[in-house]
C-alpha cells in the first residue's frame, strides 16, 4: 500500500513484500468507472510486472466499468488473475447525495458478473449508512435485487461522524440540518439498533453479513457480524483455488483486516467522480 498516490515504481517494492500473493486493488481511492487514468496504471503494472494473483473491483457503476476497463479485465482473467468486486448500492442513486452515480446498479451488473468469474465474486456494500436517510427501507429494497442475481457476500458500513473529514462534513452539513458535533436528534445506539436490524432482514435472505473498518468495533456488540476485510485473503484463496504464504499488513486504518494491497488508483478526482457527498475519498 506504499505511497498516497498511484506510482508504478513502487509495486516492485510491494512484490518483494508479498511474493505470489499480489492483491490489486482498482480503487479505493476513486471509482474506476469514471477515471479512465485507473486503466492505464493497471494495465502499466500488468505490462511490466505480469498477471497479479488478485484484482478487486470497487465501484458504484458497472457499466463505467466495463467500457473503460473490460477488455483489460479480460486479458488479466486469461492470464491467471482471480477478479473480485467490491460493488456499492445504496439506493442514493441519482440523488443530492450521489448526483452522478447511475440508477439501477444491480440490474446493470449482470454483464460485470459473468466476466468476473460468478456472483461468488461479488460483495455488495451498503456504504455508507447515513442517519435519518429510511436505511432499513432501501435495504429492504436492494436485498431482493442482489439476491436474485447470486449474491451472498454483504458489507455495511456507517457514515463517519462529524469532525473526522473536512470536505465531507461540510458537503453533509448542507443536505443534513443535523450535522454536526454530537448528531443532535438521532440515537446515540443507531449504528447498534441499524446494525441488528440489518442482520435481522439479511440472515434468512442467505447473507453473510460483514463490517468495514469503521465499523468494527460494532462485532463486540452486534453478535454475528463478519469481521473487517473487504479484501478477505480466506475469501481470494478460496475462488482462486491457490493459497500462497499469508503476509501480514496494517490494513489501510485502524480496524481494517485485509490482505496487504496495492491500489492503482489516486486521490484528488472528487470533482470528476461520482461527486458523493459523504466521500472523504477526494
Amino acid at each position: 500500500m506504499p505511497g498516497r498516490n498511484f506510482a508504478l515504481h513502487d509495486y516492485e517494492r510491494y512484490l518483494l513484500q508479498v511474493g505470489e500473493a499480489a492483491y490489486i486493488d482498482c480503487t479505493r481511492r476513486c471509482d474506476p468507472a469514471r477515471i479512465k487514468a485507473v486503466w492505464e496504471n493497471l494495465g502499466a503494472l500488468y505490462r511490466t510486472y505480469g498477471a497479479p494473483w488478485i484484482v478487486q473491483l470497487w465501484t458504484k457503476n458497472p457499466k463505467g466499468v466495463l467500457k473503460h476497463g473490460g477488455p483489460l479485465l479480460r486479458k488479466l482473467r486469461e492470464s491467471g488473475t482471480t477478479l473480485t468486486c467490491q460493488l456499492t448500492v445504496t439506493g442514493l442513486a441519482g440523488t443530492k447525495f450521489e448526483p452522478l452515480v447511475p440508477r439501477q446498479a444491480f440490474q446493470a451488473a449482470r454483464k460485470l458478473i459473468e466476466l468476473l468469474g460468478g456472483p461468488e465474486h461479488v460483495t455488495w456494500r451498503f456504504d455508507p449508512i447515513v442517519p435519518g436517510l429510511e436505511n432499513l427501507k432501501r435495504f429492504t429494497q436492494l436485498a431482493p435485487q442482489a439476491v436474485e442475481l447470486g449474491i451472498r457476500r454483504l458489507v455495511i458500513n456507517f457514515v463517519c461522524e462529524p469532525g473526522k473529514y473536512r470536505r465531507a462534513d461540510k458537503r453533509l452539513a448542507s443536505l443534513l440540518p443535523y450535522w454536526r458535533e454530537g448528531l443532535p436528534g438521532i440515537p446515540t445506539d443507531w449504528r447498534e439498533e441499524t446494525a441488528r436490524q440489518i442482520l435481522s432482514l439479511a440472515d434468512p435472505l442467505g447473507f453473510s453479513v460483514h463490517v468495514c473498518a469503521e465499523s468494527a468495533h460494532l462485532r463486540s456488540t452486534v453478535p454475528g457480524l463478519g469481521r473487517a476485510a473487504c479484501g478477505d485473503f480466506d475469501w481470494f484463496c478460496s475462488l482462486s483455488g491457490k493459497r500462497p504464504p499469508a503476509v501480514r499488513g496494517r490494513g489501510s486504518r485502524p480496524g481494517c483486516g485485509c490482505a496487504p494491497y496495492f491500489d492503482v488508483g489516486s486521490y484528488g478526482f472528487w470533482r470528476k467522480c461520482h461527486r458523493c457527498a459523504y466521500c472523504y475519498a477526494g
